[in-house]
């Protein structure tokens, strides 16, 4: 009896082969921006066909801690996209900065109760076309000497407040490169600048940029290999 198109035989299985047989390893390298230039290996399928293996790598994105880049601040996790081969066949892919985010554990020690949360987002783009979007978050602080329990920031204050930190954040990201903007990130600089401005409305605490995306990048980046110079920015505060 012949099988119709919709029946199937009981207990037969597709052979597959081991599957990591046809794929290559990859060595991910990261800006010049990081003391830790290697971050990890990374598979991706062999060269078949018109599927090269380069292009299958581009594009790919990457989440490292900053404890493993730089030795410091490991509540921080940065994003990094693949944008390019280093040499034609050398199977090591260059990255660059795409995004940074704090762990959830680390954002909520920072919350406080019978205090007020200030937060807001800036649309920045840097001297070289990376247009930014920055996420920052801060926290009312008692005043020296203050009896009261509750440290609460009315309307008008938080508004301020928001506004203070938007023109820190776009100052900053406009007058900087990527390559100058991220040690600025991945430091208290901004953050120092924001607590400072706000004492003359409302003193603040725990001031921290939480979060950048980037929106929207160059077409072309003919600065790359620029980032990939050993040097590190060391800014100053």
């Amino acid at each position: 009896m012949s099988l119709g198109k919709t029946q199937k035989k009981k207990g037969l299985k597709k052979k597959t082969g081991e599957r990591f047989l046809k794929k290559e390893w990859w060595k991910i390298r990261a800006p010049g921006m990081f003391a830790e230039r290697t971050v990890c290996v990374a598979p991706v399928n062999q060269t078949e066909g018109e599927k090269f293996s380069h292009e299958s790598m581009k594009g790919r994105v990457f989440t490292v801690s900053l404890g493993d880049l730089n030795q410091t601040h490991p509540h921080k996790k940065i994003k990094l996209v693949v944008d390019e081969e280093q040499e034609k066949g050398n199977k090591v892919a260059l990255t660059n900065f795409y995004g940074l985010d704090t762990t959830r554990d680390h954002l909520c020690s920072l919350i406080r109760k019978w205090h007020t949360i200030v937060d807001c987002h800036v649309d920045a783009k840097t001297t070289d076309g990376f247009l930014m979007r920055v996420f920052c978050t801060a926290l009312t602080k008692k005043a020296k000497n203050q009896q009261r329990a509750t440290s609460y920031a009315n309307t008008n204050q938080t508004k301020l407040l928001r506004k203070i930190m938007n023109t820190v954040i776009a100052k900053e990201v406009k007058k900087a490169s990527l390559k100058e903007l991220v040690p600025k990130l991945m430091t208290d600089v901004i953050s120092e600048e924001i607590t400072k401005r706000a004492k003359k409305i409302f003193p603040i605490q725990n001031c921290v940029i939480r979060k950048v995306k980037t929106i929207k990048r160059p077409r072309f980046d003919s600065k790359l290999f620029y980032y990939f110079s050993d040097s590190i920015i060391k800014h100053a505060c």
